[in-house]
């Protein structure tokens, strides 16, 4: 009876034990299965590592080699650069060097311009100076005082010679002999072939001397008394201008437009529609009342 109590007790107290056996063996290979798993992770993990690893160093590899490369690279082109500034810093130093040269050659050469240029300017004013000393040795002495008849030329004295030596008195510079050798020359040959001339060329001697209004009156003479001579319009072109000068604005005006008007082709034309525009009036198509002129 004993017995059977004790192993009725067994059995009780035994079943626990094996159920929790059993739980206990289901734990551990649940653990044994995760053991497994990680096991396998790992070892996935290493392998994906390991090739991490040989890609890493595979770019390591491959920058160091790009590294390698680029400083032959650079070394190489600052080699080649040291060699081309060497061989181009003789050359180059060799032309600053003439360049230097040649501005300072330049610049004694332009020194040397400008005294031969000042030179040349004052030989020019002693062979002018010379001219006019030759022409006044080589010009006629005023006639002299010859015996004839009131009306007439001195004696010796001919239309060619007293007109020559009115020209080179006027070249000459000997502007107011060349005045008086053309009145002469007007006084004693006026119907003579250089009449003309003579009368045109006294009024220029004129307005060189700024004797405008007796300038005026000698262009005037030419206009009247040789109306169809070569140079009319010479001399009407400096009446105006004479007239602008000794002041007379409103007659030149007159005078350059009548020759405008007179001759619209000529040159003279021309030159009288710039003295118009000087004087602030360009020609105009109008007729003004022309002025009357004197009577000689």
């Amino acid at each position: 009876m004993r017995l059977f109590v004790l192993f009725t007790l067994a059995s009780v107290f035994a079943l626990p034990v094996l159920a929790q056996k059993d739980k206990i063996l289901e734990i551990q290979r649940d653990v044994a299965l995760l053991q497994n798993e990680v096991r396998s992770m790992k070892s996935s993990m290493d392998e994906k590592f390991a090739g991490l690893n040989v890609l890493v160093q595979q770019s390591l590899d491959t920058a160091n080699k790009t590294n390698t490369a680029l400083a032959i690279l650079d070394k190489t082109l600052a080699e080649k650069l040291k060699d081309q500034q060497g061989a181009l810093a003789a050359p180059v130093a060799g032309v600053n060097t003439k360049v230097d040269q040649m501005t300072t050659e330049f610049a004694l050469m332009k020194e040397s311009v400008a005294e031969l240029s000042e030179f040349i300017k004052k030989l020019q004013a002693q062979l002018s100076d010379l001219n006019n000393t030759i022409r006044t040795i080589s010009a006629p002495p005023p006639p002299a005082p010859a015996p004839a008849a009131a009306s007439g030329p001195p004696v010796g004295v001919t239309s060619e010679s007293l007109y020559t030596a009115a020209l080179q008195a006027r070249n000459g510079g000997q502007l107011e002999f060349a005045v008086k050798q053309f009145q002469d020359y007007l006084t004693f040959f006026p119907n003579e072939g250089y009449a003309p001339n003579a009368q045109f060329n006294l009024g220029m001697v004129l307005m060189s001397l700024n004797r405008f209004d007796d300038a005026v009156k000698a262009f005037d003479t030419v206009l009247e008394k040789y109306p169809d001579y070569p140079k009319a319009f010479d001399a009407q072109l400096e009446k105006g201008r004479a007239l602008a000068k000794s002041g007379q604005r409103t007659a030149a005006v007159t005078e350059f437009r009548s020759l405008v008007r007179k001759a619209p082709t000529s040159s003279q034309a021309g030159l009288a529609r710039e003295e118009l525009k000087t004087l602030g009036m360009p020609f105009s198509s109008a007729a003004p009342t022309p002025p009357a002129r004197k009577k000689r």
